[in-house]
């Protein structure tokens, strides 16, 4: 659709829709739409602090199953608490799902025939400056495969990323709660395991970004050279439009090799989690043998700790 501004102001406008992007979209819903996703919140939330009141909850297990005067009421009443809490979980997971995937579904069908609209009621210069296939072929891909993107989205990474947060959180807290001098000692080694993948997450969809730009530039050749079939074959254009199409794929090839290579440091880096475990497991017997504290909670505190940062 830029095809008539000048390439400063195109990249300007880029620039604005891709840093206002998910407000844009969000901004779109109903009160529906807001509805489903506060309710949506509230499960993904809940689902997030599952994981710190499993533990609280495994601490006193395991206190009170290491001594010698565990009781069948002690177990039944353990047993009872964590199927009230699975319960709890269920239902939380069910709401955090039924209601992103609804609002992701109600919020796509309406861009998508918002998208349409805005295309069909441009005047007939625009279609004139964007002649060709390469038009219907950004409309078709922004229609199916752009929406499916921010379908995707809706329905599932904002989801999860409330849901990571609060784990995080309250896995946190949990730990400063269960034993708060492992937590003081073990709590900023996390960087080393939070910063490499916050910046490789930030590399890898910068990468992403560009080899489905480079594709799209690859598709469009493609796309031109089989609805115009005929004169490519009269004008003896076969070999020149495929030599055309393997140039248009070498970026995409060098950004795939980068991308493989940001993907196996990014990996890599998960095995900061056992330099982690290895100094809470020392740091946790001292804490036991020194200082009286119960196992229980040193080993549930430093579980909060592991799987709030990861």
């Amino acid at each position: 659709m830029a095809a008539g501004l000048s390439r400063d102001e195109a990249k300007k406008k880029t620039s604005d829709a891709s840093s206002g992007s998910l407000w844009t979209v969000l901004k779109q819903s109903d009160w529906m739409d807001m509805l489903l996703m506060a309710f949506g919140s509230m499960g993904s939330a809940a689902d997030g602090s599952s994981m710190a009141i499993i533990m609280i909850i495994l601490s006193d297990l395991m206190n009170k199953y290491s001594g010698t005067s565990v009781t069948i009421e002690d177990i039944n009443k353990f047993a009872l608490t964590l199927t009230y809490v699975a319960v709890g979980v269920a239902s939380a997971s069910f709401l955090e799902g039924f209601c992103w995937a609804r609002t992701a579904e109600r919020q796509t069908f309406r861009l998508r025939r918002q998208y349409l609209q805005a295309v069909l009621r441009q005047d007939v210069g625009f279609f004139d400056k964007n002649l060709g296939t390469s038009l219907a072929s950004q409309v078709v891909s922004n229609i199916s495969i752009d929406t499916l993107t921010i379908q995707g989205v809706l329905s599932e990474k904002i989801a999860n990323f409330i849901t990571n947060i609060v784990m995080f959180i309250t896995g946190q807290v949990a730990a400063l709660y269960l034993s708060w001098r492992l937590a003081v000692v073990a709590i900023p080694a996390l960087l080393m395991l939070i910063i490499p993948g916050l910046v490789y997450g930030k590399l890898l969809g910068e990468v992403g970004k560009k080899i489905q730009e480079a594709y799209g530039v690859a598709g469009g050749i493609v796309e031109q050279a089989v609805s115009s079939i005929r004169t490519v074959y009269s004008y003896v254009a076969e070999e020149r439009t495929a030599k055309e199409y393997q140039n248009a794929l070498k970026p995409a090839l060098e950004l795939g090799i980068k991308q493989g290579l940001m993907k196996g440091m990014a990996i890599g880096t998960v095995g900061i989690t056992f330099a982690v475990w290895a100094l809470q497991g020392w740091y946790g017997s001292t804490l036991v043998i020194n200082r009286g504290a119960k196992g229980g909670n040193v080993f549930t505190a430093g579980l909060c700790i592991i799987y709030g940062g990861l």
